[in-house]
């Protein structure tokens, strides 16, 4: 009797190998994709407080808002986004801003999910933040709902 395994069992351990590692594989994708969210609210949700201290600054008024520095900074730091609604070789991130013109009066951001992509992050200058239907984050987004 010979020593060893058979065809078949080797067969069966590779096919095992094969389905834990292809969970594993799609469980940590799903892990980085959560990360990146969280790291896209975070820095949605310091524009808030960002935005109240730029209006004091700046006579009452968000003009120009979307695109000081803070609203720079938070985007530098946050996952490029091919796929989000405001994407552009400027804006990698895909993150839609608009200061409204009518009376500088408000300012609204938005961003596309990734773990769930038929979402997106929105935060207002009302103090607003939660999540929207992706087909309302666009370039002239006005406010959250």
């Amino acid at each position: 009797m010979s020593k060893g395994f058979t065809l078949i069992e080797l067969i069966v351990v590779i096919a095992v190998i094969a389905v834990l590692s292809g969970i594993i594989l799609f469980t940590i994708s799903q892990y980085i994709n959560r990360g990146k969210d969280s790291n896209i609210s975070g820095n949605l949700a310091i524009l808030t407080t960002a935005g109240e201290v730029y209006y004091n600054g700046h006579n009452n008024s968000y003009a120009g808002f979307c695109s000081s520095s803070v609203v720079s900074n938070a985007k530098a730091q946050m996952p490029e986004n091919p796929e989000g609604s405001c994407y552009d070789p400027s804006n990698p991130q895909g993150v839609c801003c608009n200061d409204v013109t009518t009376n500088n009066d408000a300012w609204a951001a938005c961003a596309k999910e990734f773990a769930n992509p038929g979402m997106a992050f929105c935060v207002d200058s009302r103090g607003v933040k939660e999540e929207i239907d992706v087909s309302r984050c666009v370039a002239n987004i006005t406010q959250c709902d």
